[in-house]
């Protein structure tokens, strides 16, 4: 099989197309043809060298944490799954390749309201917005979500989600564009970041009480600022630093304390051993075909190094995605 592999740590050293032995599933494994494999942040962060998740990787490794595909095969244990059957979910030994293992107790059947390019962007922005607003915050009707980067891939999933749920959803964006971007989505109001102070616009919709959640992905930048924009008893689910960001941010300690905040933390793989109870209760929401997936641009597989310029450049709207 071709595989895109991580030769050395380092965004300046390109990612190699490599003819590898064909992937078997191991015990508890699916074996599926790739239809789509999903694009994230941090795809292109732990090929650095520079995230925490580096040191869990050793090159050379193929990268990639979700994928959607056909179903040609599984390991011991595995039940209720088909021959031929379109499922999408979490990856197990790296997606960017034309064979990918995933991991059988939170695969899923793909719906077919959605394409191969659709699904493999389902598991990680869904999975990571539920954990944050449901399983972390407890958002809950009534109450005011700003969604900080509404229009990545997370964004996406998060602001649909918030909706879902009742809340009111502000989100932070970049360009107009963006912002029609994320409205489309449902999104309540639209901040653009870079000609506008989020804090006060935050404070302007509520008020002057503040917003009840903020999902943040870049706290490098925002979380200081972010203990400003809540109410008291606010939370804050940080996701991450931001892409290409230090790992330390700086904040005010009587910040926290004024506002009694309630700050939570969320990793996929502190997530992972909840995921078979958490699949079953969005899938619903998937049947419906009504949750958006907006895929960006499909890259091939030789193209693996420009969809990680892309995602770095941020000029997306949605997911990128690669396909074999």
């Amino acid at each position: 099989m071709r595989a895109v592999r991580i030769h050395e740590f380092g965004l300046d050293v390109p990612m190699r197309i490599d003819d590898l032995e064909d992937a078997k599933p191991g015990p508890g494994e699916l074996l599926v043809r790739l239809g789509a494999a999903g694009v994230n942040p941090s795809d292109v962060a732990t090929r650095s060298g520079k995230s925490h998740h580096s040191r869990h990787m050793t090159p050379p490794y193929i990268p990639g944490l979700e994928a959607a595909g056909t179903v040609i095969g599984w390991g011991e244990g595995v039940e209720g799954f088909k021959e031929g059957q379109r499922v999408f979910g979490r990856c197990l030994g790296g997606s960017y390749a034309e064979l990918v293992r995933l991991h059988a107790p939170v695969a899923a059947e793909l719906p077919d309201a959605y394409s191969f390019e659709e699904g493999a962007g389902i598991t990680l922005p869904l999975r990571t917005a539920w954990n944050a607003l449901v399983i972390k915050a407890k958002a809950g009707p009534g109450e005011t979500v700003l969604v900080q980067g509404g229009a990545g891939g997370v964004g996406m999933a998060a602001i649909q989600l918030a909706r879902r749920l009742g809340c009111r959803v502000l989100t932070t964006v970049s360009s107009d564009e963006k912002a029609e971007f994320c409205r489309s989505l449902g999104a309540d109001e639209t901040i653009n970041y870079r000609e506008e102070n989020f804090v006060s616009r935050c404070l302007e919709a509520t008020g002057g009480r503040g917003v009840d959640v903020i999902i943040e992905p870049s706290a490098t930048d925002n979380f200081d600022k972010d203990l400003d924009a809540i109410c008291v008893d606010g939370r804050i689910v940080i996701m991450g630093p931001g892409l290409g960001k230090g790992p330390e941010a700086a904040f005010r300690v009587p910040s926290v304390m004024t506002k009694d905040a309630r700050i939570f933390g969320v990793t996929g793989v502190n997530l992972a051993r909840k995921m078979p109870e958490v699949v079953p209760r969005f899938m619903p929401f998937l049947r419906e075909g009504t949750f958006k997936i907006h895929v960006d641009r499909a890259f091939p597989l030789a193209e693996a190094n420009a969809a990680h310029e892309l995602m770095q450049s941020a000029q997306f709207l949605g997911k990128l995605v690669i396909v074999p």
